[in-house]
């Protein structure tokens, strides 16, 4: 249950709190900060923190490095979603927030009670390659969708929703770029740190692609949700998936849009989850990707 470090430590105040510390293997960090979760008035989600399975119900005591890196997903339960945030993360707007800990910093999540039964929603999310933009889809986006298609930035809506498509599909598409933001990119000529360097790139790839799926699922809670992907944008879906987090459940399927900007290794790490379909097509080749998305009526998901 360890964000950074392995063989957590759970130590229990009767009543009080859960204090969850951590240790590392070695070295053990010359300092530690801790880091306050609360979930408000204890009811309707919890906070999740990654890297690492610490899910907060109540309220949490965390210990991790001074300065780490620790992201919290505000997760509704049934019946709720998620409002905002409190405390250190006060300023950020949507389901996911992140952080470098410092000395008692507190988070608390708010949720509330969903004010009226959601119909099921099918819907499609957009990830388009690292280094492009979610602008890539504009020809898809403009023949299917009548050009009504938001995108989401670190689960946040960055324009209003609108369904356009015949068959009352939603379109979404993320724009990737949230981590880059935190902290700027460190150059190094070492092979084995930029080996390093991509895993966690992809790791915060995959943890933006979850981020976006929570924001879906805030607004459409009875949702059936269907990746497009290409590139890293794909492989990022593929780590998600991969990882079991229940957030995932949602997801009836991944169409893979291969090209031809993976390595080798890419490639094969590219196995860890299966897609449903794969096409090799860029994204503004709209016939073969209307023809791939028609395909996906076996699994219902286009049926009008």
């Amino acid at each position: 249950m360890s964000i950074f470090y392995h063989f957590p430590f759970v130590f229990k105040r009767p009543r009080v709190r859960d204090v969850i510390l951590m240790a590392a293997l070695m070295p053990f960090p010359a300092f530690a900060a801790d880091l306050n979760l609360q979930v408000f008035d204890n009811q309707g989600g919890e906070i999740r923190a990654l890297p690492g399975k610490i899910n907060c119900t109540s309220e949490c005591w965390v210990q991790v490095s001074s300065q780490a890196l620790v992201s919290l997903f505000a997760v509704p339960n049934q019946g709720y979603r998620f409002k905002n945030w409190e405390g250190a993360c006060a300023k950020t707007l949507g389901p996911l927030c992140t952080l470098k800990s410092e000395s008692n910093n507190a988070v608390t999540a708010r949720f509330v009670k969903a004010k009226v039964p959601q119909t099921p929603t099918r819907a499609l999310l957009l990830l388009h390659d690292d280094g492009m933009k979610p602008t890539v889809w504009n020809d898809f986006v403009g023949q299917r969708f009548n050009d009504r298609c938001p995108v989401i930035y670190g689960g946040v809506f960055l324009e209003e929703e609108a369904v356009a498509s015949k068959n009352k599909v939603h379109c979404y598409r993320i724009s990737f770029g949230y981590y880059d933001m935190l902290k700027p990119a460190s150059v190094t000529q070492d092979t084995q740190a930029s080996i390093i360097k991509k895993k966690i790139r992809r790791r915060h790839l995959a943890q933006e692609v979850q981020a976006a799926v929570l924001g879906i699922l805030d607004r459409h809670p009875n949702l059936s949700l269907t990746l497009v992907g290409q590139g890293q944008g794909s492989l990022a879906a593929r780590t998600f998936l991969k990882s079991g987090s229940d957030l995932a459940k949602p997801i009836v399927g991944l169409l893979d849009l291969q090209t031809n900007t993976l390595t080798d290794a890419e490639k094969q790490s590219a196995d860890l989850f299966q897609p449903m379909l794969s096409l090799k097509a860029e994204p503004d080749q709209n016939m073969k990707i209307s023809a791939a998305l028609a395909q996906l009526t076996q699994s219902r998901w286009m049926a009008r």
